[in-house]
């Protein structure tokens, strides 16, 4: 028969080599846990179902102000008194046909599981299994997203009204401004159909709305022909960022893609770029014919040994790190207030200044026809597209360097009179 512990006994029990159980003969079933590492917690030994069971009820509470006169707690340190009032509490339980084990499992399951489903574990699982397939996806919706972990991360998505949603888009807009709060409710709508797709959840916010800056919230900005000349003779100097820049012009296409630049894409001995389908918005292959002026800016870029990439700086990894590259180009070239995207803008508009048709102009943006034409206009419009690409460089090289030798026509005929 095992003799009753005191609280001093508790006190000076020693770690061994290994685990040790030392009996309580005060409470039937009562242990106290001397781990080798010298920690020391309370479990209490009984049957249930006709199975021994070990239950832990907390870590052992030693020294001055062990007793307390509140009710003991399962999982909190516990004084031998508390231990003991816990385990009969406990037995009575067992002795009434209620298994504290397994309600204890359940517990821990259930909060599990809940913490599983909080606005910001859900949101970093979509970040991870997306991020392969999504385009921009930590530099744009991953920095959304977060806007609304300080009020709703640690809530389950169970419990967020839409009227939450609502407050932190109110804060969003009042902070950052109504463009910003648009592109966070995108974001948190995709996030939330995502997690709909693969669970019982229905989103709350598919009624939701938000205004955004200007008529339709889509920007229109369109480089002048001074910021294009400016940012041009600024990116002739900078190097590999600068060489992208106008490669991004010349091509009009999406800054992703053309950081993605492999050589592996180049096909026609150079002449041609072949952006596959995995990086592309559309989905699908689009064939970029190569103007000689975006020819030779590849031509111009070292090949580096660490891998395929056009612009990069080690060859393995594709150009990035895009706004604190255009923050210092911005102090450079003295052009403020545009962004990577207004190239592409800018290069449609170029186009139809060159005289491009608006159907060509498209292809070459990677825009598919509409209506029927869709369907029956089968063509590539290939050497359309190369046409069209060589008048936007001479479009770019008429703004950039101006002639300096045309005479106007007012003073030309003024000189004839006399």
């Amino acid at each position: 028969m095992a003799k009753p512990l005191t609280a001093i006994a508790v006190a000076k029990a020693r770690a061994g080599s290994t685990r040790r159980e030392l009996p309580d003969g005060g409470c039937p079933g009562l242990y106290l846990i001397v781990q080798v590492s010298g920690h020391k917690s309370w479990a209490l030994r009984y049957r249930s179902r006709r199975r021994a069971v070990k239950f832990t009820l907390g870590p052992a509470l030693i020294g001055a102000g062990a007793e307390s006169d509140n009710a003991p707690e399962l999982d909190t340190p516990l004084s031998l008194a508390a231990a003991r009032e816990l385990a009969t509490r406990t037995l009575r339980e067992v002795a009434a046909g209620r298994d504290p084990a397994v309600a204890k499992r359940q517990r821990r399951e259930a909060q599990h599981a809940a913490a599983a489903d909080t606005l910001q574990a859900v949101a970093e699982e979509h970040l991870r299994r997306e991020a392969g397939r999504l385009r921009t996806l930590d530099s744009q919706r991953r920095p959304d997203l977060e806007l609304f972990y300080p009020a709703l991360g640690q809530m389950p998505l169970e419990q967020i009204r839409r009227g939450m949603f609502v407050r932190v888009l109110d804060h969003i807009a009042d902070e950052r401004g109504q463009h910003r709060a648009s592109r966070a409710l995108g974001a948190m709508k995709t996030l939330l159909n995502w997690h709909g797709n693969r669970s019982d959840y229905v989103s709350v916010l598919t009624r939701t709305s938000w205004r955004t800056a200007g008529p339709t919230g889509g920007r229109d900005r369109v480089l002048t022909d001074p910021e294009l000349r400016a940012i041009w003779l600024a990116a002739e100097r900078a190097e590999v960022f600068g060489a992208y820049l106008r490669f991004v012009l010349l091509t009009a296409t999406r800054r992703s893609e053309a950081a993605g630049l492999a050589r592996s894409e180049l096909i026609d001995g150079g002449r041609s770029w072949l952006i596959p389908a995995a990086r592309y918005k559309s989905k699908r292959d689009v064939l970029i014919p190569l103007s000689t002026a975006a020819q030779k800016i590849v031509a111009s870029m070292p090949v580096l040994a660490g891998g395929d990439h056009v612009f990069s700086v080690d060859g393995a990894y594709a150009l990035g790190d895009f706004a604190s590259r255009k923050a210092a180009f911005d102090k450079a070239c003295g052009v403020s207030g545009w962004r990577l995207h207004d190239l592409r803008r800018t290069a449609r508009t170029l186009l139809s200044r060159a005289g491009v048709s608006a159907d060509v102009s498209e292809r070459c943006l990677g825009h598919s026809l509409t209506g029927v034409r869709r369907t029956y206009d089968r063509h590539e419009y290939e050497a359309e597209k190369r046409h069209a690409f060589e008048a936007l460089s001479a479009q770019i090289e008429r703004i950039v360097h101006p002639s300096d030798v045309v005479v106007p026509m007012r003073r030309a005929k003024a000189g004839r009179r006399k």
